[in-house]
């Protein structure tokens, strides 16, 4: 609203450029509209890719920092641009890692030997030498792709420094990398610009420990080298992280190092050992292996994709190793997001936008018109109370099978309306539950049943005697279905506006019906970072079940939430088990609920909330279940819309607040629900969201359904690297069609 009263658009000097930062604007999408590159993965706060350095200025941040920051960051200034609005002019300075130094320097390609399947060394004889440290990164630019420079690490030591090397990874969807491996050929002219970065090997005789993950080995390779060349043979353990056996290299330059250097140890760790190779070594992920490995290791040096460096990171905190001796240098996909059409803060291009109508304004209001059904049918009781249920279903999926799909994205000129439509959530799923809750009690708590039947001559006490147990029951699921409706639909829009305090309460606050205000906390700093990775609690692998999907989501987002909030306290140097903690409250808030309803009806109040409660809360599992089910994504590449399962069904728009546009959603969470595009051309569910729900129950019919979609997905969305992540998936499916099934027969036509 405050744009309402002509906040003005300010200028932000990144790096000595200038650019213009519309009022509602974030930082990093002012940046990006204007061909700033700003590393950027989730853009809700969640990765933290995106710091760079506040000079001068003031902004605005709009979520807690200290969730992705450390103490020292936060002290020195650092800031989130995906999370930061401009309130006045600023100056902005990417962290050294991103600051490069130097005017470009023509060079030629002498030589390229491909290392792997996908990664490739480039050498590059230069006109004139390039002074760096090992460890450092250069700028390259090629003359056919001028627009799109790209950062490689150097690969070598310094030493003739007109002739360096590169190290390059193939990104999917990315034209630099997919040039350089595919068809560069010796005598390409090209430009290199630099050094970069502030990832080298600090002075020091103690014990050293390095973490790489794929083409991150190329940096540690060159430190490795130059430490050798200048005598420095400290203790030195190096673990290589990789897929499988065909994803290591430069095996024998390690072992040579092994055979020459004292305390030299060499790693390799395999998360997907192809069982159809011998292969005796360690396997499973990088970092479960580190607090057996660091042995008297005083600092470490990581290099690759951000999930394994903050993983990494979290366990030598954990193991005693100060921040100041943490050094990373995190390997973010450079290649732009695909076009969908949207950009900016708002998310939509403003030429398909028309104007809102009333309509356009209380079709938000549905959900709140079935929660008063809902209120109408619990108090009506005996058979309305069924039959409330039963409309309740008819109206979702009757309401997506007759109406179709909803493709209007109007321009709403009042957004404050639509924010308060969210807010009243709150006081109509307090009344539901108060109604379900009374019909219970044996008394007349509140005398509201006397009240209500003056006030409208219905006999609602006599109603209630006459309401059996499978009406009460049918009456739970109602109940059940409307905190998973009105609650935490509500919630999940509500929780990402970490910059406003009273969206965010009200947010938690409904969370707390369905005991899962650790929602608010895992979902906007975990599953948007790792959404459609296996890393992501909330994404349900191929072949996986609901029933499991269930249980097993349920358990790790709350231990994913439990570990973000403790980290943020540590840093915040707050005792973890204090009123600080989000998480410890969130559940004293559910306490207080499930009190209340004790106190109205006793222990049967108490154990009725709980299984609606639990029921709202399985309801959530089994949406993040069919939104995400058989993504694939590499860690370290950005969100984009096919990374979602989407429904454009008219009702099921119109009464979740949008909840179905999913697509849009992830590829840009800081986008408001009413602003996020229909993207007809995204990944679409079988229907619309309850009719979904429904054929996930029955896992049999979900497979038989989801099999040939997901067969789509691989040939018409997935990148090449993705569609291996997918043979992987398959082949841990237990589906027989999956098993065999390979998705890169795909790889001779073009992904989306």
């Amino acid at each position: 609203m405050r744009s309402i009263f002509g906040r003005s658009s300010h200028e932000a000097e990144i790096n000595g450029t200038t650019i213009t930062v519309q009022p509602d604007e974030t930082l990093l999408s002012a940046a990006l509209r204007q061909d700033i590159l700003i590393p950027s993965i989730c853009r809700v706060g969640g990765c933290g890719a995106c710091k760079c350095k506040l000079k001068d200025g003031e902004v605005q941040e709009l979520t807690e920092t200290a969730y992705l920051l450390s103490e020292k960051e936060i002290a020195d200034g650092y800031i989130l641009a995906c999370q930061s609005r401009l309130r006045s002019d600023v100056k902005i300075e990417l962290d050294q890692h991103d600051v490069i130094g130097g005017a470009p320097i023509p060079g030629i390609i002498v030589g390229k030997q491909m290392l792997t399947h996908d990664i490739a060394r480039i050498d590059v004889r230069l006109e004139q030498a390039v002074q760096y440290r090992a460890g450092q990164f250069a700028e390259v630019t090629l003359p056919a792709l001028a627009n799109s420079p790209r950062s490689y690490s150097f690969s070598t030591a310094p030493g003739d420094n007109n002739h360096v090397s590169f190290t390059v990874r193939r990104v999917p969807g990315g034209q630099v990398s997919g040039h350089l491996l595919d068809r560069t050929a010796v005598g390409e002219p090209l430009y290199v610009r630099g050094p970069g970065g502030a990832f080298w090997m600090r002075p020091g005789q103690e014990p050293v420990l390095m973490v790489a993950g794929g083409s991150g080995l190329a940096p540690i390779l060159a430190m490795l080298e130059d430490m050798k060349n200048r005598g420095d043979l400290r203790p030195v353990t190096v673990l290589f992280g990789a897929r499988a056996q065909r994803d290591l290299y430069a095996l024998e330059q390690l072992a040579a190092f092994g055979a020459s250097w004292p305390g030299f140890r060499f790693i390799p760790i395999l998360s997907e050992a192809d069982a159809s190779q011998a292969w005796d070594g360690r396997t499973g992920r990088v970092t479960e292996h580190i607090p057996e490995l660091l042995g008297g290791a005083t600092s470490a040096y990581l290099c690759g994709p951000p999930a394994m460096i903050d993983a990494a990171v979290a366990v030598l905190r954990q193991h005693g190793i100060a921040d100041d001796q943490l050094h990373a240098d995190r390997f973010v996909d450079q290649a732009p997001k695909l076009h969908t059409g949207f950009y900016g803060a708002v998310g939509l291009p403003k030429a398909e936008r028309v104007p809102a109508n009333v309509l356009d304004y209380l079709k938000f209001f549905m959900l709140h018109l079935v929660g008063a059904g809902a209120v109408v049918s619990l108090l009506a009781g005996g058979g309305y109370t069924s039959l409330g249920l039963l409309a309740l279903l008819l109206f979702y999926v009757g309401g997506d099978a007759l109406l179709g799909s909803d493709t209007r994205t109007p321009d709403y000129r009042s957004p404050w309306i639509l924010t308060v439509q969210l807010w009243v959530a709150l006081p109509l799923l307090a009344l539901v539950l108060f109604s379900y809750i009374w019909t219970l009690s044996p008394g007349d708590p509140l005398g509201f049943g006397a009240w209500l039947g003056h006030l409208t001559g219905y006999d609602v006490l006599a109603a209630r005697a006459n309401t059996d147990f499978w009406h009460h029951l049918a009456g739970g699921v109602h109940v059940g279905l409307m905190i998973g409706f009105l609650g935490t639909v509500t919630a999940h829009e509500l929780t990402h506006r970490t910059w406003d305090p009273v969206s965010l309460l009200v947010g938690r606050w409904l969370l707390a019906f369905s005991y899962d205000t650790g929602f608010a906390i895992e979902h906007v700093y975990g599953h948007h970072r790792y959404v459609s990775t296996e890393h992501d609690p909330a994404t349900a692998p191929r072949g996986r079940n609901v029933y499991f999907h269930v249980l097993a989501s349920t358990i790790k987002g709350n231990i994913s939430a439990w570990r973000i909030e403790a980290e943020r306290l540590m840093r915040k140097r707050h005792a973890v088990v204090s009123p600080h903690n989000a998480y410890l409250r969130g559940v004293l808030m559910s306490v207080v609920l499930v009190a209340a309803a004790g106190a109205m009806a006793g222990w049967k109040g108490a154990l009725a909330f709980t299984g609606c409660a639990l029921f709202a809360k399985a309801l959530l599992e089994i949406v993040n279940y069919m939104e995400h089910y058989g993504m694939v994504r590499l860690p370290e590449q950005a969100v984009q819309p096919r990374h979602s399962w989407n429904t454009n069904a008219r009702m099921s728009s119109w009464a979740m607040f949008n909840l179905s546009r999913h697509s849009h959603h992830h590829a840009q969470g800081e986008v408001p629900y009413q602003d996020l595009m229909p993207l007809s051309d995204a990944p679409m569910m079988i229907n619309g969201y309850l009719a979904t729900i429904l054929v996930t129950l029955v896992p049999p019919l979900w497979h038989r359904l989801m099999t040939p979609k997901l067969v789509e997905w691989d040939r018409r969305y997935a990148t090449p690297e993705e569609r291996v992540l997918a043979l992987r998936a398959n082949q841990r499916s237990r589906l027989r069609k999956l098993r065999d099934y390979d998705p890169r027969r795909w790889n001779t036509s073009t992904a989306r």
